[in-house]
């Protein structure tokens, strides 16, 4: 499958997945104690990925800081991140300088503050001097209608730190803890930061902000926590070691590129590239980077993208490539495609105006590789950006020797969470080299097949999902598929290697005009996270590449102690019936088939066509009825076993018939009627008669009155149920099963 392309950014921008960096000069005895923190959450690809910034308040002056706690806190995992990026101002009118890292101390989640410790060495290894602070011991009590300046780091004030004044109008509680209300402007990026009394002393931390209508914004009364400091300042830092040797490798690898002026990948394909002088490299990702001119009115940027794939990028990827990019050209009128030579190496590029720019990308095929290079020029400006990104252009160079495909990528290995997966024939399989999809572990590929993808997941799961049971969680998902999907099978109690778990197969529409397309989702339940193993493909591929997928599924080895160890139980990947695939009611016949309503045959098959007997289409209504009182726990749900030792009204329902006890209890109930003491089981059952059983069994209301003929009342019900599909209006027509599982499953869902 072509992973993601370049020259879909109409608007070129890039979101920073780091803080800002800048190169100023360091001079600590002008450095303002109020800098700027960014948490970081390690990925399970030993990635990291910045969850929130704020700012912190240096109190000490070997570095320990106060901030808020949410700054620093997993809100969906309820835990603290795992490293912390820090960066101090020099001088105001400048960016902060992000060289410095730091622990986690101690955390207050009632009152809303965190202690952390900037470490004593930057990423570059060089000792950190004592820093300028601010003592957290004032003993300053705030007063209504006092000036107040708030120092922090918004997420709307721009790169460099900022002032904001204002006066205190009063005070609330929260948690116990004191609150003082200001009209200083300061949103989320300020929390954690510094509010300075009219003498300059510092008594509070911004933490709060009620509403931008009311532009009312909190600050915890510095004294509520002073002793709470002064007991932690004891301790020492902790952090996540593999996380932040991470972080500083990525802001070393970007201050040395910089300070180098170039920079080289150490890993295929060895892309490298010089910064211009007025150029400076903002972000170094492992499968790309993005550099734009600085301080430069009307400056020009370029990002570079390098995809990895697991095969070769030939003919069949170049002509999937095509394909994407004749969707783009049909709304570009100027839209152009042209093949080039890039710096000796064979390009495509394409170009196209949007608004007052004119887009650019360049795509790059080098061996398993696909390198992207994107820029916009403004149409007023393009002599002088065209000249300035060129110099650029020109020095990018990929030093590796042509490959055809990764050494590795057949089998993949975690420690965290231990798992392996190995691949069959013609499979490729590949660790996520990116920060995002954050739970996102790896990707494999089937070779020559560019619609087809497997993806491996491991996510956190949320509190209000963790308490369900398996056949729960499937029901929820199910209900999420989208509306032109439909379930063609679903299994709530599978296992892999001693990992329990849920499957869901389901077909949908693709991007294309009829284009139909099958998923494959495995949840696999391991304590807190959930290991999730996703195939999709068109559907016709789906089916050819069972026999892989299981391949797939049994390679799967849990590191785990578990009592299913060895254990590999999934049931049907694809239809749970041989006999129903592209059927009109194959989901709903799935759907019943779940709840173990509808059954089929010891061969394997449904028989969605065959007639339908009065007893069978009984006893699935019924079933249908027992399973959704059993869902709502109300105790009405029955026991039809008890209806085995009451004799039947009907001569024709004898003791031993598989049906006597649905028979039974619908004529107890006043459910079915027969015809001179005989019900007829056998027979076939026409819409008329499914209707009113249906109608009587569910208890729904129709019109008491008489109608001719006698089951107008039961087909009106259904017309303004919407339950009868197109086609089937006859009320003398014999019901197929699947046409009678297709009623039950509509007035099943209505009644849920």
């Amino acid at each position: 499958m072509l992973k993601k392309l370049f020259f879909l950014t109409l608007a070129f921008s890039l979101a920073f997945a780091l803080s800002e960096r800048t190169f100023a000069s360091e001079d600590f005895s002008q450095m303002n104690p109020t800098v700027k923190v960014t948490s970081y959450k390690r990925l399970f690809t030993d990635r990291i990925y910045p969850v929130g910034s704020g700012s912190a308040t240096i109190i000490t002056p070997n570095g320990y800081a106060i901030t808020n706690n949410h700054v620093i806190f997993d809100e969906n995992e309820q835990v603290p991140l795992d490293t912390f990026e820090v960066c101090i101002t020099f001088d105001v009118s400048e960016e902060p300088v992000c060289k410095y890292t730091a622990q986690l101390v101690a955390n207050n989640k009632d009152m809303d503050v965190a202690l952390i410790k900037i470490n004593e060495k930057d990423v570059l290894s060089q000792p950190l001097p004592p820093l300028r602070y601010l003592s957290y011991q004032e003993n300053v009590e705030p007063r209504e209608k006092t000036q107040v300046q708030v120092l922090g780091y918004p997420g709307s004030g721009g790169e460099t730190i900022t002032i904001s004044k204002g006066q205190i109008s009063g005070y609330d509680v929260f948690n116990g803890f004191k609150y003082f209300k200001t009209d200083t402007d300061f949103d989320h990026g300020s929390s954690g930061g510094t509010v300075l009394d009219e003498n300059g002393k510092y008594i509070g931390i911004p933490t709060y902000i009620r509403s931008i209508a009311e532009n009312v914004g909190y600050f915890l009364d510095l004294r509520e926590a002073q002793s709470w400091i002064t007991e932690n300042l004891k301790k020492i830092g902790t952090g996540n070691e593999k996380a932040e040797n991470r972080l500083v490798m990525e802001l070393s690898r970007l201050i040395k590129a910089n300070n180098d002026k170039k920079f080289t990948y150490t890993e295929y394909p060895n892309l490298s590239l010089t910064i211009p002088n007025g150029w400076k490299l903002y972000q170094i990702e492992d499968d790309g980077l993005y550099l734009e001119q600085e301080k430069i009115t009307d400056g020009v940027g370029l990002g570079i993208y390098i995809n990895y794939y697991q095969y070769k990028i030939d003919g069949g990827y170049l002509a999937e490539l095509d394909k994407e990019l004749a969707k783009i050209r049909k709304d570009y009128p100027d839209f152009e495609q042209t093949d080039i030579e890039f710096n000796g190496l064979k390009a495509t590029q394409v170009s196209y105006t949007y608004y007052d720019q004119r887009q650019y990308a360049i795509h790059i095929p080098y061996g398993y590789t696909l390198v992207g290079l994107n820029y916009s020029i403004s149409l007023d400006q393009e002599e002088k950006q065209t000249k300035a990104i060129q110099e650029v252009l020109d020095s990018i160079k990929l030093g590796a020797k042509e490959q055809d495909e990764p050494s590795e990528n057949k089998t993949i290995h975690f420690e965290e969470p231990g798992f392996s997966l190995t691949m069959p024939e013609g499979w490729s399989i590949q660790k996520n080299r990116n920060a995002s999809p954050v739970d996102l572990l790896a990707d494999a590929v089937q070779k020559d097949n560019f619609e087809g993808f497997i993806n491996i997941n491991y996510a956190y799961t949320p509190k209000d999902q963790k308490i369900l049971s398996a056949k729960e969680r499937a029901d929820e998902d199910s209900k999420y598929l989208g509306g032109n999907s439909k379930i063609i099978s679903k299994n709530a109690d599978i296992s892999l290697d001693g990992l329990k778990g849920y499957l869901i197969t389901y077909e949908y529409e693709g991007d294309d005009y009829q284009q139909t397309r099958k998923r494959m989702t495995v949840t696999l339940l391991n304590g807190d996270y959930d290991l999730g193993i996703v195939y999709d493909d068109l559907a016709d591929t789906f089916d050819a590449n069972l026999d892989d997928i299981e391949s797939i599924l049994k390679s799967f080895n849990f590191d785990g102690d578990t009592e299913t160890a060895g254990v590999y139980d999934y049931g049907n990947l694809n239809q749970r019936f041989s006999d129903i695939q592209h059927h009109r009611f194959a989901s709903d016949i799935s759907e019943l088939a779940d709840k173990e309503i509808v059954k089929g045959y010891e061969d394997g098959s449904f028989r969605p066509e065959a007639l339908i007997s009065r007893a069978e289409a009984l006893k699935i209504i019924l079933t249908s009825k027992n399973v959704l009182e059993t869902d709502k726990k109300l105790g009405k749900e029955v026991n039809f076993d008890d209806y085995n030792e009451i004799n039947s009204p009907y001569t024709d329902v004898k003791k031993d018939d598989w049906f006597k006890k649905y028979v039974t209890y619908a004529s107890d109930k006043g459910m079915v009627e027969g015809v001179n003491n005989r019900f007829m089981p056998t027979k076939t059952v026409n819409l008329a008669e499914a209707l009113k059983m249906i109608m009587t069994v569910y208890e729904i209301s129709v019109w008491d009155g008489v109608t001719t003929p006698w089951y107008k009342k039961y087909l009106d019900k259904a017309y303004e149920l919407y339950i009868l599909p197109d086609g089937i209006e006859d009320p003398a027509r014999n019901l197929t099963r699947a046409e009678l599982t297709y009623l039950v499953n509509q007035v099943y869902k209505q009644a849920k």
